[in-house]
């Protein structure tokens, strides 16, 4: 019974935030191969543009097991602009508190964070916008880490 109270409760936040992103620019994830995280391997993403009179906000998805052995993550955000221009960022986002208990929201052993990256955000130039997503822990090959993704987010008023 207590599983399904938890698989009932991950539908309604995933329709939820559905529902309240209907400016949902870009939303994609992609599975880590195996269970583990190599520190070379790339979660890469492209978006498309349109629109640089609005503002954005942008968001990282982080999807984990049980099996993460750490309460933070490090990540290496890479930004190349259309006219190639890079901007880089280490990131630290946590995915456990203090007594060990995921922040996400889960069901069964699987726990997904959606974490802001930037808000108010304005996109310079339209076209083809690649993010790259880099695993910066100490850890040659991470596990417990399952799906990265990033999400954004029109703010038309």
């Amino acid at each position: 019974m207590n599983s399904f109270v938890k698989y009932l409760c991950g539908l309604i936040v995933v329709f939820s935030m559905v529902a309240c992103n209907s400016n949902v620019v870009y939303d994609n994830s992609v599975q880590v191969a195996n269970p583990t995280w190599h520190c070379d391997s790339v979660a890469q993403f492209e978006v498309e543009i349109i629109d640089t009179t609005i503002d954005y906000e942008s968001a990282i998805l982080i999807r984990n097991s049980g099996d993460y052995m750490y309460q933070n993550l490090w990540l290496f955000v890479t930004e190349i602009a259309p006219d190639s221009t890079v901007v880089c960022d280490t990131i630290e986002y946590y995915l456990a508190d203090n007594y060990g208990r995921w922040l996400g929201s889960g069901i069964g052993s699987l726990y997904t964070s959606l974490y802001y990256y930037k808000e108010d955000l304005n996109y310079s130039q339209t076209g083809v916008y690649r993010y790259e997503i880099r695993q910066g822990m100490r850890d040659e090959e991470l596990k417990g880490i399952t799906n990265v993704g990033i999400r954004i987010v029109g703010n038309k008023e």
